[in-house]
């Protein structure tokens, strides 16, 4: 799936809303339907987020997204680490990644804005920039940190069944589609086709 950008789509889902937005969705949608490997479910998250926001003004949209995320408390967040790890092993894991990103030559500094390495729409560029460069480095990142937290936070609003925000549907739609692509590499590579 992410051969065809499908994470740096979602990345740009999951900013600070834009005009744009019911757009990129659509593309999302296209993009997903396109591809041999996209799980039907992430499909109908993604089409049941555009629907909950189809008539939403910008204004109100923008304001769901800063309650959502920001404002919701920490269960939320869309800073990974955040649902994995307390205190100094965090501050450990945000070193990490920064370094990774480093190595790997990612713009993080361009990309993040502003933002700590373990933002989700960060990750999910850097998933799409490295995927050829260097497949061992992203599928271990992928398995072992963004997957975990993904499960976390799709389970957090699982949980919370008051949070009836339309963000659910897409934060479901990626962990479906990032499982997806690890069990699909993982079979490829049992079957010899690689990565």
């Amino acid at each position: 799936m992410a051969e065809q950008g499908i994470y740096s789509i979602f990345a740009a889902m999951l900013e600070y809303p834009r005009e744009d937005m019911r757009g990129m969705t659509r593309e999302c949608i296209k993009a997903l339907e396109g591809h041999p490997h996209s799980p039907p479910a992430a499909v109908s998250d993604v089409k049941a987020f555009l629907k909950e926001i189809s008539e939403m003004p910008l204004d109100d949209l923008q304001g769901l997204y800063s309650y959502t995320f920001e404002m919701g408390g920490g269960e939320h967040t869309l800073d990974l680490g955040y649902h994995l790890f307390d205190g100094f092993k965090r501050s450990g894991n945000l070193v990490t990644i920064k370094t990774m990103y480093r190595e790997t030559a990612f713009p993080f500094e361009a990309v993040s804005r502003g933002e700590l390495p373990d933002h989700l729409p960060v990750v999910l560029r850097f998933l799409d920039f490295i995927k050829e460069k260097e497949p061992d480095i992203r599928k271990s990142f992928r398995e072992d940190f963004v997957i975990k937290a993904l499960e976390k936070l799709n389970k957090n609003f699982e949980l919370k069944q008051d949070t009836r925000t339309p963000y659910r549907h897409l934060v479901r739609a990626i962990t479906l589609v990032v499982d997806k692509d690890i069990k699909t590499e993982d079979l490829e590579t049992k079957q010899g086709f690689g990565a």
